[in-house]
């Protein structure tokens, strides 16, 4: 059974995502954090890591509905 990600758990790994400047950089910051609790990578969308934190919300609980 995959983990689900709550709403809250999303929004703050995506403020510590965009908190990193370089937009380059923000996967490396996205998939430390998820690895900090517990979560298996993802894909990211074509277009990276989103840089809006209400689409980076989505995406995030999206990805880890837990099936």
């Amino acid at each position: 059974m995959a983990k689900r990600m709550s709403k809250t758990l999303a929004a703050e790994i995506a403020e510590r995502v965009l908190k990193v400047v370089n937009p380059a950089n923000r996967a490396m910051a996205l998939s430390e954090a998820l690895r900090r609790h517990g979560f298996g990578s993802a894909t990211l969308p074509e277009g990276g890591v989103p840089g809006d934190k209400a689409a980076l919300v989505a995406w995030l609980v999206g990805a880890y509905a837990g099936d």
